[in-house]
């Protein structure tokens, strides 16, 4: 009888990207000190990694400054549409000077890299921080209120410039990392708004090495032993240390990241779906999906604002579905419109009726509603003596409260959210002491 192949073709390493990615169609080999574009661009220390690219950051020998170059893998090299998104974007800024531009993250150079893996897009940018996500991901898992504050009404204005630019941000879920530069969520959520790094450069690369940490090489083996195809890299690399302390934030500074699955808001969602994560997901993806646009952003903003402001999300769900989800949005929303209610397939796992919670239920979960004012007053900040006022509370709850509407077309604008009485009173304020521009 033959034994069966290895589950996995190299060793394993911890904070690396799939070794077994190295192949063709998929991941390019790189190594501290290559050089890129015409000897351009040097590496010189690896940022993070996606499903679908590796980041590095690398020295512009023109300009004399330092980038971050996005690798992308060969296959979604061939159909990603991100680079002319953010042109799209960049042209807008220009033409239009009323469209605040600080938060989105721009394309300083693109061109491409053939390598023994296939053609790889490499987009450079600014080099950026750890992403929210990964900032609040320890005790005690918030921002000081301050923090949370000027974090939660840049992501407002940054959506309504991108809205302004008739750019639908959009979603696609990729494989979770916990590093802190990863590319593999396409949705306007914690995993790719990244706190902006403080200029570095005047650091020379051994500056460098001493604030972020020098780059740790691990030899890569395959699992049986034999010998590495030409794709696979030599030694695997770990990121540098870009970490924030959610509690050590002292500029706040953010950008928008990831354009990979946007699309403009006059055309037709190109793929008829979205791939948002679960517990992001607007109703419309599950009930009504030609309704895909403008809304469906306004909904995961909404999420994210209230996860920024917060310990936690907004649903919670263990390794959810989509039935969980639509369980979610009815306990904290209330009842879903008739025609949805009567189209949702799952509703028997969860309720005896309209409204009436099944106490048998099988799934992880309290046969209760909480409310959207609930979930607020228990978002993690009680614990904290930054705690929301009953007044800010009840104004974050009424802000939330258009922006999660089931109907589409009832929901707020990002215009509308700018201007609702949160952002005039807390949110706006919130960005002058750290010297924010609105």
């Amino acid at each position: 009888m033959e034994e069966a192949p290895p589950k996995f073709i190299h060793e394993w390493h911890e904070d690396t990207e799939n070794l077994d990615s190295y192949q063709p169609g998929w991941y390019h080999p790189v190594d501290i000190g290559q050089v890129y574009s015409e000897g351009r661009y040097r590496i010189i220390h690896k940022l993070g990694f996606g499903t679908y690219s590796t980041v590095w950051l690398a020295r512009d020998s023109r300009l004399e400054r330092y980038v971050a170059l996005k690798i992308l893998a060969a296959e979604p090299s061939k159909d990603s549409t991100e680079s002319q998104i953010i042109r799209q974007i960049s042209q807008s800024f220009k033409t239009s000077s009323h469209i605040n531009k600080a938060f989105i993250l721009p394309i300083l150079d693109e061109f491409d890299i053939h390598g023994p893996n296939g053609q790889h897009r490499c987009l450079a940018t600014e080099p950026a921080a750890c992403s929210l996500s990964v900032s609040k991901s320890y005790p005690p898992w918030v921002f000081r209120i301050e923090v949370a504050r000027a974090i939660a009404a840049q992501t407002i204005l940054a959506l309504r410039a991108i809205h302004q630019c008739n750019v639908v941000h959009g979603g696609k879920s990729r494989m979770p990392s916990c590093l802190p530069y990863a590319d593999y969520l396409h949705d306007l959520h914690l995993h790719n708004i990244l706190f902006t790094l403080r200029d570095i450069n005047h650091m020379s690369v051994d500056e460098i090495y001493h604030h972020f940490s020098t780059p740790e090489k691990i030899k890569v083996n395959r699992v049986d032993g034999g010998p590495l195809a030409p794709g696979v890299p030599s030694h695997s690399i770990s990121p540098a240390n870009v970490f924030v302390d959610s509690l050590k934030v002292d500029d706040p500074h953010i950008y928008i990241t990831d354009f990979g699955e946007s699309w403009l808001g006059d055309a037709v969602h190109p793929k008829g779906y979205l791939n948002t994560p679960m517990l992001y997901r607007p109703p419309e993806a599950i009930f009504a999906k030609e309704l895909l646009s403008f809304p469906a952003d306004i909904w995961t903003l909404a999420c994210s604002v209230f996860e920024i402001m917060g310990e936690r999300g907004l649903f919670e769900a263990f390794f959810p579905d989509e039935a969980d989800m639509v369980a979610e949005m009815v306990s904290c929303l209330g009842p879903l419109p008739s025609s949805w209610w009567d189209a949702w397939e799952g509703r028997s796992e969860f309720f005896v009726e309209k409204g009436v919670w099944r106490t048998d239920m099988t799934r992880p979960r309290e046969p209760r509603s909480r409310p959207l004012r609930s979930r607020i007053q228990t978002m993690g900040r009680q614990e904290h003596p930054d705690s929301l006022s009953a007044d800010e509370a009840e104004s974050l709850a009424v802000m939330l409260t258009t922006m999660l509407e089931y109907d589409p077309a009832k929901r707020a604008t990002a215009d509308d959210v700018v201007n609702s009485d949160w952002m005039t009173r807390w949110g706006l304020p919130s960005l002058k002491p750290f010297n924010i521009p609105v």
